[in-house]
């Protein structure tokens, strides 16, 4: 029982992992927390549903243009709504997410109404039943597919943010985006890539959670404030401490959940979380920056 509680944990962890790290590289890169992270992703969950139970497209199509969906949604939002006024208000930034938080469920509700809408898992099929000896643990294919989806995109983003002259650019341009400009490093680029590849990230975290949640306009409201919660526990200026702030995340609520109280998992997850800050307040792989004054 413990076991399987761990393997619930880590799937739940798995999606917040990938809220996460779409909020830290958007963060880390440009500055900015985006408010309507999960709404741009509920958004395309809902453009999956339509492309996939109205246009009759078949599935792995519909996941497709849904995310590219995202994507240009992310890019579109910074270079015409944020960029502009970059240089100006950091507070007009944080509120222009805010707008397009309200302004995409609106578009939901108007488009789609407050029915709830369905898109099935990805992969079907018996689950996999590994023997313990005195009990079984028992995983889903579609809770396969989440680990194996996460582990590779983990894995491939660090891998392309460390070997392209892309990934290069994108963390010259998190140090010190002045500097990056003297050397060349199309900065306004660098922004669109780091929104729309954030952007995508919340549209498959989406579309993964769609058959359990239902696809509805507050679909991500509960996964964005845990994923934010994993990118703060894990170090909000930390790719990896998103990752690890998300899998450890998921673990505690399920444990809670299991052995305390459904009803609490979250107040009490977010209250050992806080303690655990006390302790070091960076987050777990955070680092700690020293300001003149």
């Amino acid at each position: 029982m413990f076991f399987q509680q761990i393997i619930l944990g880590l799937r739940e962890g798995s999606l917040f992992a990938l809220i996460a790290l779409g909020l830290v590289i958007v963060h880390k890169t440009t500055g900015v927390v985006n408010f309507a992270y999960g709404h741009m992703g509920m958004f395309a969950a809902f453009m999956t549903y339509t492309f996939y139970s109205i246009m009759g497209l078949p599935l792995l199509v519909a996941v497709l243009l849904g995310i590219s969906f995202a994507v240009v949604i992310g890019i579109l939002t910074e270079k015409f709504l944020l960029r502009p006024i970059r240089h100006l208000s950091h507070s007009a930034m944080l509120i222009i997410t805010l707008g397009m938080l309200m302004i995409l469920e609106g578009l939901a509700l108007l488009i789609w109404k407050q029915d709830f809408q369905q898109i099935p898992n990805l992969v079907v099929g018996r689950p996999l039943r590994l023997n313990l000896g005195e009990s079984f643990l028992i995983i889903t294919r579609q809770d396969l597919l989440i680990f194996i989806l996460t582990a590779s995109i983990v894995f491939g983003t660090f891998f392309y943010l460390k070997a392209s002259k892309l990934g290069l650019a994108v963390r010259a341009t998190s140090q010190n985006e002045e500097s990056a400009k003297l050397m060349g490093i199309r900065v306004g680029a660098v922004y669109a890539f780091a929104w729309g590849l954030g952007t995508g990230l919340s549209a498959l975290a989406a579309i993964l959670a769609a058959p359990r949640t239902q696809v509805q306009p507050n679909m991500m409201l509960d996964l964005q404030i845990q994923g934010l919660t994993a990118a703060v526990l894990g170090g909000f200026d930390s790719l990896p401490g998103a990752i690890v702030g998300g899998l450890l995340l998921g673990i505690i609520e399920q444990l809670v959940a299991q052995y305390i109280s459904v009803e609490l998992k979250m107040g009490i997850a977010l209250f050992i979380i806080i303690l655990l800050l006390l302790v070091k307040p960076d987050g777990i792989l955070g680092k700690s920056t020293k300001r003149r004054v």
